[in-house]
């Protein structure tokens, strides 16, 4: 019977190592000598102390298996000068040339897909860059637009309050408004005196009704009983009195002191009323006959302008 087949060559996984330094810093320096466009570069200059995985991690794990694999294969070709089976020389050769083409082709495809995330990642990053840039520039934009509109607001309310205040100055200046402000203090000092007379005079009326209804008609005095001889004396003394010329005085002190309460009663009254009149002549004065000022808010509302200034007039007591 023949023997059986046996291909004596197996991948030698155990035996692979770990990436040396030296091959990791070969890798290393090959990548960033491409520049800007290498992902260790970009690493490098962001100062994260980390290795590419498209660039360097995983072109090293390749070299060091396919250095593995070398040695395998030259191994399997000395067997096939020595005339040995191909079960341990031709086809070990072949067997392990194919293992370095799949590790290449999938050490190739590996750093493909990586170095393409790390694209798709960069892009993003760009256009969130972007996206952030334009926003910055818009913010820009408007804060430089408020600020002017700011300005420009700032300026026109400046204008109308030195407008403001120019138009409030020749309001006071104007000659006529300073006739009126004249009149109007005028007639406030008259009002005030014609108040206060009012007022006192009303003071004197409380007084007088209240002694009025407290007033208390004089006690009966007894008189002691008077003697012949005192009577007859009284007699001769009234006998011999000018009694039409005590009468005459008598009648006369009571007619002028009549006459002065009455003088008295009508002053307060014709008083009180040229108070009512005046008021009545000033409210009715700058109600309807047009004297106005000129350039007021409250122009049309007479009656409150009047109460103002009758509040606001420093010569008010």
């Amino acid at each position: 019977s023949e023997p059986s087949y046996e291909n004596t060559f197996e991948f030698p996984s155990d035996s692979i190592p770990v990436p040396r330094t030296k091959t990791l810093r070969l890798f290393h320096d090959k990548a960033i000598s491409n520049g800007g466009n290498s992902h260790q570069y970009q690493l490098n200059r962001a100062g994260t102390n980390l290795l590419s995985l498209q660039e360097v991690i995983l072109p090293s794990i390749a070299c060091e298996t396919n250095a593995v694999l070398k040695k395998k294969q030259a191994k399997a070709q000395r067997n096939v000068k020595n005339g040995m089976p191909d079960s341990q020389g031709k086809d070990v050769v072949e067997a392990i040339e194919t293992c370095r083409k799949v590790v290449a082709k999938c050490t190739g495809e590996a750093m493909k897909v990586a170095g393409e995330a790390w694209r798709e990642r960069e892009r993003e990053r760009e256009r969130l860059r972007l996206e952030k840039l334009k926003k910055e520039e818009e913010q820009r934009k408007s804060d430089k637009l408020n600020a002017k509109k700011e300005r420009k607001e700032s300026r026109a309310r400046s204008r109308q309050q030195r407008y403001e205040r120019q138009k409030r100055e020749k309001q006071r200046n104007h000659p006529r408004n300073k006739e009126l402000w004249q009149e109007v203090a005028k007639l406030m000092v008259d009002i005030q005196k014609l108040e206060k007379e009012e007022r006192l005079w009303k003071e004197a009326l409380v007084e007088v009704n209240r002694l009025e209804k407290h007033h208390q008609p004089p006690e009966k005095i007894k008189l002691d009983s008077i003697d012949e001889n005192e009577t007859d004396q009284l007699v001769k003394n009234v006998e011999n009195a000018n009694l039409e010329s005590t009468s005459a005085t008598l009648v006369q002190d009571v007619t002028m002191a009549t006459e002065r309460i009455n003088w008295m009663l009508k002053s307060v009254s014709l008083a009180m009323e040229e108070s009512d009149k005046i008021r009545t002549e000033a409210y009715e004065k700058y109600q309807y006959d047009g004297h106005k000022f000129y350039g007021y808010p409250q122009v049309d509302d007479s009656k409150g302008l009047f109460m103002a200034l009758s509040m606001e007039s420093p010569l008010r007591e």
